[in-house]
């Protein structure tokens, strides 16, 4: 069975780096066996990804983040003396 791969439509941009990290980058991907554009484009889609999702329940409990449904700062405020009581 073939693989399907789907082409999505690149857009190209230009970014000055210091010539050690484009050859530190170049050199990292080319380990990984891809090309330093490639390699790129997956971590900033994995970045991408990572920052749309939401964050799970318990570690929105843990922080402490007021979702912005809370309508009042007495709200935001009795949840503040709660946590820290």
């Amino acid at each position: 069975m073939r693989e399907m791969h789907y082409v999505r439509h690149m857009s190209t941009i230009t970014i000055p780096l210091p010539e050690e990290d484009l050859t530190f980058l170049r050199a990292y991907s080319n380990a990984l066996g891809t090309s330093a554009e490639e390699f790129l484009a997956r971590q900033t889609r994995s970045l991408r990804e990572h920052l749309q999702r939401p964050l799970q329940h318990e570690v929105t409990a843990a922080s402490g983040i007021i979702l912005p449904r809370v309508p009042d700062k007495e709200i935001h405020r009795e949840h503040l003396e709660k946590k820290h009581s």
